[in-house]
């Protein structure tokens, strides 16, 4: 049996997806599909200054790939995307790549049990309908950028930190820039000095910890290359440090959580019992660094202090933030902006403020999922209006009752907020394979998650999500507009290996 399979996206995702196919299953006969110029996604997308990870490089790779020449504990924008590039020329993917081609709309056909996958090319901008039998998206949730209304009336140079303009000259200006992100965190120290004034608006501080980072030195470049085992353990290290920060995000006592959810708890909640009496360690170390960082400013401490509890937003390491906030030519401003004009921003104290430059760091648009992609599943229901009338449902956020041979990479409830993705991609396409293996092996032509299974699934699922901290009312990218936690899942890494490591043929209908 020979599947055509459609890979939607060319970031890290749809790259390891490419990889996997052809070295587990011998499969090649499969297309990327990408809008941009070439792979890494939001890596090759997002340039502004600063632009970096805040996972330890050697963790955020693959981990059939490994490269011990990161040049940094934490690496910039441009090192990952030459690290995807390279992997993607090492495994020949870019014959089985289209860039340029943006895919619009993928309907499932009952009446030939394929997907019809439509695609525009950039170039020409011919659109053509193409037949797979399986689809694989791995289309990241920092994609679409999240522009508000109201900043829509300035008339200046608007640059949105995901679509970032190096043709406006930012010296001897006004700059203001909203949000207090990650990426406003790495943006704002980049800046600082080079701006005449910096004025930065934030309603709800980022918690902010202090990071290792440091540059690699040859001989430890050397050693990890050389040296059997001290790259692994390195990474090894990487990884358990991260998972001991998970217990950071669940509210209250080990029995609040044990007392909810699963029957049959994860694995990583008896591995990690030592460690919940740390779960306000992180906020006290948090704490202590802001109060140290501001010691001598107890008018500016207050204005950066967070109003929420840690982990209800993405907790953001950087070592020059804070001192970037503290430089003299820099104001922040925590009252709410009532007024956008065309040179302007008016906050609710009736202070307006003159802007040359305005620079959104105000995030994407990741409760949207897979939108603008238009999906139709069985009986032709449109996949996004399901999903924003009842909200998100998909089995360990890979695939869905509603939409056969159809696979997703970091679908629903899957990110997470204390390590590396790139694991959660590797163990879900693990899974995605395993699936795939049984349909040749059974010659189906359909697979579909059982409806039940799927239930049962975000039942226990949500249910463990109600100690976690995310929930708490902070406004974040986490949550939908009814305030549930959509993006995050509740588990650990060590929880969602556990979870996809084997397939289970019986939660399948095989067709």
């Amino acid at each position: 049996m020979t599947l055509k399979i459609c890979i939607i996206g060319a970031g890290f995702s749809g790259i390891a997806a490419g990889i996997q196919l052809k070295k587990q299953l011998n499969i090649e006969d499969y297309v990327i599909f990408d809008e941009n110029e070439d792979v890494g996604g939001t890596w090759l997308v997002n340039k502004y200054p600063g632009c970096a990870c805040d996972v330890g490089s050697h963790l955020y790779s693959y981990s059939f790939e490994p490269n011990p020449d990161w040049s940094w504990a934490y690496s910039p924008q441009a090192e990952i995307w030459r690290y995807i590039q390279s992997v993607a020329k090492k495994h020949d993917l870019y014959k089985n790549i289209k860039f340029g081609h943006k895919v619009n709309k993928a309907s499932w056909d009952e009446t030939i049990n394929k997907w019809r996958v439509v695609v525009t090319n950039s170039a020409t901008n011919d659109e053509a309908e193409l037949i797979f039998d399986v689809v694989i998206t791995g289309i990241g949730g920092f994609r679409v950028p999240h522009t508000p209304e109201e900043f829509k009336a300035f008339t200046g140079p608007r640059i949105h930190s995901a679509r970032w303009d190096t043709s406006v000259k930012l010296e001897d200006k006004t700059v203001a820039v909203i949000g207090s992100g990650a990426s406003a965190v790495q943006i704002i120290p980049n800046i600082v000095k080079k701006v005449k004034k910096l004025i930065v608006y934030q309603r709800h501080p980022a918690w902010v910890l202090p990071r290792m980072q440091f540059q690699m030195p040859d001989w430890l470049k050397w050693a990890f290359a050389s040296v059997p085992g001290l790259r692994e353990m390195y990474r090894s290290f990487i990884f358990w440090s991260n998972e001991l920060i998970h217990p950071t995000f669940i509210q209250g006592s080990l029995m609040q959580k044990l007392g909810v959810g699963q029957k049959k708890k994860p694995l990583c909640l008896n591995l990690l019992r030592p460690y919940y009496s740390f779960v306000k360690f992180g906020a006290k170390l948090g704490d202590h660094y802001l109060n140290r960082k501001f010691a001598d400013n107890p008018a500016l401490l207050e204005k950066v202090r967070p109003n929420y509890e840690l982990g209800c937003k993405r907790i953001t390491p950087s070592n020059e933030y804070y001192p970037a906030l503290a430089h003299p030519n820099v104001e922040v401003v925590r009252d709410k902006i009532t007024k956008v004009g065309t040179n302007s921003i008016t906050t609710e104290n009736g202070d307006e403020k003159k802007i040359d430059v305005l620079i959104l760091a105000t995030g994407f648009k990741v409760q949207e999922f897979f939108s603008p992609l238009e999906i139709r599943v069985k009986g032709g229901m449109d996949l996004m209006e399901l999903w924003r009338e009842k909200g998100p449902t998909a089995y360990m956020g890979i695939c869905t009752s509603v939409a056969p041979n159809w696979f997703m990479l970091l679908g629903p409830n899957t990110g997470i907020d204390h390590s590396s993705g790139i694991f959660t991609i590797e163990c879900q396409l693990n899974y995605i394979l395993q699936v795939i293996r049984e349909m040749i092996e059974r010659d189906s032509k359909v697979v579909c998650v059982k409806e039940f299974i799927e239930q049962g699934y975000m039942a226990d699922m949500m249910a463990d999500m109600k100690p976690m901290v995310w929930g708490t009312g902070c406004a974040s990218y986490y949550v939908n507009y009814r305030g549930v936690v959509t993006a995050l899942s509740p588990y650990s890494l060590i929880s969602c290996w556990r979870h996809t490591r084997t397939l289970n043929e019986n939660d399948f209908n095989f067709n």
